[in-house]
């Protein structure tokens, strides 16, 4: 078999990344049922009755008493910081996540202090809360990276010890839980991202988990410029609402998930399957701890594999597999922070180790049904490795 980046045709004619959206055909019409509601209604947003409706549903899901529903999970965090009044100090955050969760922090007032993370979980290491939390230390905010639950009964044992309030980056963990236990229901309040590409989706949006009511009633405040009744203004908001048209597109979603998630399932096992006794090349397991809902697949390139992990990137770029650096180079790594003073002494070694090796790899696939998807990406990975060292000449020489 020839690769493109040797001259051949790319293996997949059209481009197939790995944050490809989800949508079902049934999803699609029941979407549009909605929105002939939504317009007939002429209720567009402002809290509307399918706000409510998802509301509802996504806290029923999750075990918990409320899904406080926002523009998106940015600005989920952002009001939820506010709402807990964590303004100052610093704040122990997994650098193993998406950079927006560091940059709330700060712009909450708060100063990002990066933690390393589990080899196996990939998740934020909660012995780093005892390393690193300084006596301006409020909060702790783990991430459960590709939907495998963070340690939180661990976590929140250690912070609540040492005074500090646990903050929980769900983004990637809508359906996922850890014993039984969902994203939402440990007590903590937890904030997650429908964004476009992930399982659930409502094209922009997320939500706040929380059991604690005056919470959810403050959140529902600051996302509406403060305001507590017609005229009564009692904080400092801002405009962070869902629209009645976002909150259309997740309810439409939710009765194709079971579904969506045993497809996804299929193909994390497929791939397992297909690429079990490639040399150099692990999987990253899902099913640790608990149920996943299979959105995401990574493996990880071992110097046995013959290329290194950004050649194999590139190899597999040219076939239009947009294979994921996932995360990288972790937040500690980004320019925004590692120039300034605070972090130029930062060591994360378990997090370089594993962003320096992470690939991934498309779980839905554009115009091409996902056996043949997998099993064409499989299929490259194991020439790729058949030709590690071609392949590496070739990335090398591109590179200089």
């Amino acid at each position: 078999m020839e690769l493109a980046i040797f001259g051949a045709a790319p293996m997949f004619a059209k481009p197939q990344p790995v944050g490809f959206p989800l949508v079902e055909p049934d999803t699609e019409r029941r979407f549009h049922r909605l929105v002939d509601e939504v317009f007939r209604r002429n209720y567009l947003t402002n809290d509307g009755p399918l706000v409510r409706l998802l509301e509802e549903e996504v806290a029923s899901r999750h075990g918990c008493a409320h899904a406080v529903f926002m523009a998106n999970a940015t600005l989920a965090q952002l009001i939820l910081m506010k709402a807990l009044g964590l303004e100052s100090g610093s704040a122990v955050v997994g650098a193993n996540t998406f950079v927006s969760t560091a940059h709330v922090c700060e712009w909450s007032g708060l100063t990002p202090v990066f933690a390393d993370l589990e080899p196996e979980t990939l998740n934020l290491d909660p012995r780093e809360i005892v390393r690193l939390a300084g006596p301006d230390a409020k909060a702790v905010i783990p991430t459960h990276v590709f939907g495998v639950m963070a340690d939180l009964p661990e976590i929140i044992r250690l912070a609540r010890e040492r005074g500090l309030q646990v903050v929980v980056d769900a983004a990637h963990a809508f359906d996922c839980d850890r014993a039984g236990v969902r994203a939402g229901g440990f007590g903590v309040p937890e904030f997650i991202s429908f964004h476009a590409t992930k399982f659930f989706s409502t094209f922009e949006g997320g939500a706040v988990l929380t059991d604690d009511d005056a919470l959810a009633r403050a959140m529902r405040d600051l996302r509406n410029f403060g305001f507590a009744g017609e005229d009564d203004v009692r904080s400092l908001g801002i405009n962070a609402k869902g629209s009645e048209i976002s909150a259309a597109f997740g309810i439409a979603s939710l009765p194709a998930l079971a579904e969506r998630r045993e497809r996804l399932r299929g193909i994390y096992g497929r791939y397992n399957r297909e690429l079990a006794g490639i040399p150099g090349l692990r999987t990253h397991r899902l099913d640790r701890h608990g149920g996943n809902n299979h959105r995401y697949y990574a493996v990880f390139v071992d110097p046995g594999f013959g290329a290194s992990r950004d050649a194999v990137v590139e190899a597999l770029r040219r076939e239009n597999v947009l294979a994921r650096r996932y995360f990288y180079p972790g937040c500690h790594r980004m320019r925004h922070y590692r120039g300034r003073d605070r972090y130029r002494g930062v060591r994360l070694p378990a997090t370089d180790k594993a962003l320096g090796s992470i690939i991934a790899l498309p779980t839905w696939f554009n115009g091409i049904d996902w056996r043949d998807g997998v099993s064409g990406v499989s299929r490259l990975l194991k020439t790729i490795h058949e030709r590690g060292a071609e392949v590496e000449r070739h990335y090398r020489g591109k590179a200089d």
